[in-house]
């Protein structure tokens, strides 16, 4: 399957990445910004990343409301949507080849003619403060939330992509042209398109929306240091039945071979019901309902997770069942060749949908600095040794690297 993605340079200076195949019946067009919730100016920005996101979508200078600018690409069966994190910004378009301007023309309009009318502001800022408190309410998105907090000791990135109530609720129009001024410029945008669009084409219509209209600005990129926790363990109490946990580590760089070899391992203990923390922890000894594994991928600093809801009386016969998984299975060779014909299998699946590709593609530019083929990734997957899962996990997950984070009911104490 020959399936490998193309660099063109566009009149704006921004990268446009491009999978160009007749294979797809749709068009998937991407901005990647390099901007998230790590460089707001806290706790006055705190959120206005993803705020800006939100107003982004509340019509601009040719589709003036929010129902127009997002009719603009339902109307064609399509969709249009953004998500933002710590550290970028992606705005994504999908629609049926024969629409693909539109799709460019959508996203052109967001970036360069977005009004930001200040009657709406107010409104879409209590809609994400409703997002704030429904996080809030649900036990395991609040305990990720105090884990990042904790782990990251207080530092940017630690910070709550959805911000602060109090910040969220005063932002203004200036405030959002502030940022928006700050980062949003050539030198921090990344194009990139998936599907039934030929090189030439897809550069002809980026360069006819976007054109020379963007101030070239410093590109915006940010390492610093993670001053990890003294303490090994955070609780916080809340009226719960349960005991919530996220068990974390520290990881490397988002690019590293090591990030790589533990999203393997992350899938080798938590890849299905079939898996060894499901099997172990809920199956056979029944001490939880859900429990999952996770990894954050960053540019500089990372954290594999384990999330477990338990009952408060047995939370250490569950810590210590989890660590036995995480010994037993770091050399489990059976294992890793399980979870490569899982990961091949859903290389293969996700090559069905642009959408999914442009997704993965996105990850790899932020990490990697270009999207990787799919004969580069296949090869990849086979490539990895039980040896290379082993020492990742000696080096990162060992008990002495783990932080505890708890919500607790009122009553607990560890």
């Amino acid at each position: 399957m020959e399936l490998n993605f193309s660099e063109l340079k566009t009149r704006i200076g921004a990268p446009l990445w491009i999978l160009s195949s007749a294979n797809y019946n749709s068009v998937t067009v991407g901005l990647l910004v390099n901007c998230g919730a790590r460089d707001e100016i806290y706790p006055k920005e705190a959120g206005i990343a993803h705020a800006l996101e939100h107003m982004h979508f509340q019509g601009t200078e040719k589709l003036p409301t929010s129902m127009s600018l997002t009719d603009y690409i339902e109307g064609t069966g399509g969709r249009i949507s953004a998500f933002t994190n710590s550290e970028r910004t992606f705005y994504f378009a999908r629609v049926p080849a024969e629409y693909a301007e539109k799709a460019v023309y959508a996203l052109s309009e967001q970036m360069q003619n977005s009004i930001f009318p200040e009657e709406k502001i107010p409104i879409e800022m209590k809609n994400v403060v409703q997002e704030i408190r429904r996080r809030n309410d649900s036990p395991q998105s609040y305990l990720w939330f105090l884990a990042q907090k904790f782990i990251y000791n207080n530092q940017p990135l630690s910070r709550d992509i959805l911000g602060m109530e109090e910040s969220v609720l005063g932002f203004t129009k200036s405030d959002f042209l502030t940022f928006k001024n700050r980062y949003y410029n050539s030198s921090n945008y990344i194009f990139v398109v998936v599907g039934d669009i030929t090189k030439d084409k897809a550069l002809e219509l980026f360069n006819k929306y976007f054109g020379d209209k963007l101030e070239k600005n410093p590109n915006n990129r940010k390492k610093e240091d993670v001053l990890a926790p003294a303490n090994k363990q955070f609780i916080e109490n809340k009226g719960l039945d349960q005991l919530h946990l996220s068990l974390d580590a520290l990881i490397g760089e988002g690019k590293d071979k090591s990030t790589l070899y533990l999203e393997f391992f992350r899938d080798m203990i938590s890849g299905g019901m079939s898996f060894p923390l499901f099997q172990e922890i809920r199956d056979k000894r029944g001490l939880c309902y859900s429990i999952n594994a996770a990894l954050m991928r960053r540019m500089d600093v990372g954290d594999f997770n384990i999330y477990i809801g338990t009952d408060p009386k047995r939370y250490k016969e569950a810590i210590s069942a989890i660590f036995e998984v995480i010994e037993k299975s770091k050399t489990d060779e059976t294992l890793l060749n399980r979870v490569k014909n899982l990961k091949l299998g859903k290389l293969m699946l996700r090559y069905e949908s642009a959408q999914e590709v442009i997704y993965s593609a996105a990850d790899d530019i932020r990490f990697l600095g270009r999207p990787r083929g799919f004969r580069e990734i296949k090869k990849e997957i086979e490539e990895v040794g039980i040896e290379d899962i082993k020492k990742s996990v000696d080096k990162y997950l060992n008990p002495d690297s783990i932080y505890i984070t708890m919500l607790a009911p009122n009553d607990f104490e560890a």
